[in-house]
């Protein structure tokens, strides 16, 4: 199988057999026309007459519905069978990736979606809706769940297991000789005592402990020492959890009445 080739495609020249989920399509064609671009290419398989789709079924429903001409698309020169196994690779990859890794890019995904759709918040959506100010009634929850499958609550979960974690943190798990699971993340995300979860996720990565449970024992009944705390990264946990609470308003206010000191500190680095 040869490399892709990256090329702007004629829409009508696809083939695309694969069924279409209409939610999909609605999300996908209100974040591209807000962004006003389709991000990320196609995966097409180049046949005797035409194009076939790998991997882009909503994508190149958005385009048609949208008038598009033509779409980024990678062409891959492959077998049919070749096509098939990428395509199924493509539907389940989202379920393949590493539960830590899932839930650190989920929880970043939240807070960039919320900065764009500030309106789907926990305690700002209501309000909005009432004045009729609402652009879109779906949380970032019920957003990943349309698409993945999984239910608004599932997806909350997982959020919370990756928004708890420090980029020390997930570092240190990374490196752990057993992959955390889903429920050992979960289980991070209760210790509500800065020092414990360090420690936690410091046993698990070295190895002193397998599980979260005899990471917490060891480090109840003393046998381990406190992780030190790190001040930097106290002073930004503790801005970072002000900035995510803050509605919209309270942030811009607050960028307008630093920006002198943001340009200060931004000549300062570049020096």
């Amino acid at each position: 199988m040869r490399d892709a080739k990256l090329i702007d495609l004629p829409v009508d020249e696809i083939d695309r057999v694969t069924p279409l989920r209409e939610k999909a399509v609605e999300i996908i064609k209100a974040s591209v026309e807000e962004v006003g671009a389709i991000r990320d290419p196609i995966h097409v398989r180049k046949a005797r007459d035409g194009y076939q789709l790998i991997d882009g079924r909503h994508r190149l429903e958005v385009a048609r519905q949208l008038g598009h001409e033509t779409i980024s698309a990678k062409v891959w020169e492959c077998t049919l069978d070749q096509a098939r196994l990428m395509e199924a690779d493509a539907n389940v990859s989202f379920t393949h990736m590493q539960p830590l890794d899932l839930a650190v890019s989920l929880a970043a995904r939240k807070d960039i979606y919320e900065t764009l759709h500030p309106e789907t918040a926990r305690g700002t959506a209501g309000a909005l809706a009432k004045h009729g100010r609402q652009r879109t009634n779906l949380s970032f929850a019920e957003f990943v769940g349309d698409l993945v499958g999984l239910s608004p609550r599932q997806v909350r979960r997982i959020v919370s297991a990756g928004a708890a974690l420090t980029s020390d943190q997930v570092r240190w798990l990374r490196a752990a000789p057993k992959s955390p699971t889903m429920s050992d993340l979960q289980a991070i995300s209760k210790i509500t005592d800065d020092a414990e979860r360090a420690k936690v996720c410091l046993a698990l990565s070295n190895g002193e402990a397998g599980t979260v449970n005899a990471a917490r024992k060891a480090y109840r009944q003393g046998d381990v020492e406190p992780a030190p705390k790190d001040p930097v990264e106290e002073g930004f946990q503790g801005l970072m959890k002000a900035w995510t609470r803050a509605p919209m308003a309270a942030r811009r206010r607050f960028l307008d009445h630093m920006s002198e000191d943001i340009e200060q500190m931004g000549w300062d680095r570049d020096e």
